[in-house]
């Protein structure tokens, strides 16, 4: 398989199973999410609300993991694909050479700086990716909740809202994110 096909093949697999996910999602949770018991929170029954809370909110869990496995396939195939031209280049300098804001910035940084790649046409999905890069970081390392400090840049990513301090994903958030990870990959792998 040469590289288009590569990354296809991944964004095939991601989108059966997102598609099997969003199915069990449908099936194990209600319609409406629940409206927790205050009696049950005064009394910090918290055992209870869990139960409570898990089945009618599926999704809640499901989405996040979605979005990790959109940024781990796009981290994956960017390491590839900078490996890769730096051995097609034979270049000294490594994408971990490179100074960025975030690792995503640092690949980005590297394919238009040090291997000259045109990636211009990309821009619009590797500014989404950031988005995305920011969501899957909140969930990764703040437990899917934003800081007060946060919301603002939270509130600005099309298919990401705030209940209270809790980040809700949209479904169409992560297949526009799917979307955008392929559409950029495409081009490093054709450029």
């Amino acid at each position: 398989m040469n590289l288009i096909q590569q990354i296809d093949f991944d964004v095939e697999c991601l989108t059966d199973y997102f598609q099997r996910l969003f199915v069990l999602a449908e099936e194990t949770s209600k319609l409406h999410p629940p409206v927790p018991d205050p009696v049950l929170i005064r009394k910090q029954f918290v055992t209870e609300l869990a139960k409570q809370f898990v089945p009618d909110n599926v999704s809640g869990f499901i989405r996040p993991d979605m979005a990790g496995n959109v940024y781990n396939f796009l981290d994956f195939r960017l390491d590839r694909l900078c490996e890769l031209q730096q051995q097609k280049r034979d270049l000294a300098l490594s994408y971990r050479d490179i100074k960025g804001k975030d690792g995503l910035d640092r690949y980005h940084k590297y394919l238009t700086k040090v291997v000259l790649l045109d990636l211009s046409s990309a821009v619009p999905s590797l500014k989404h990716l950031h988005g995305l890069r920011i969501v899957r970081n909140h969930f990764a390392h703040s437990g899917g909740h934003a800081s007060d400090e946060r919301r603002s840049e939270l509130e600005k990513i099309p298919g990401v809202t705030l209940c209270g301090s809790e980040i809700v994903i949209s479904d169409g958030f992560i297949w526009d994110s799917l979307r955008h990870a392929q559409t950029y990959l495409h081009a490093v792998a054709r450029a």
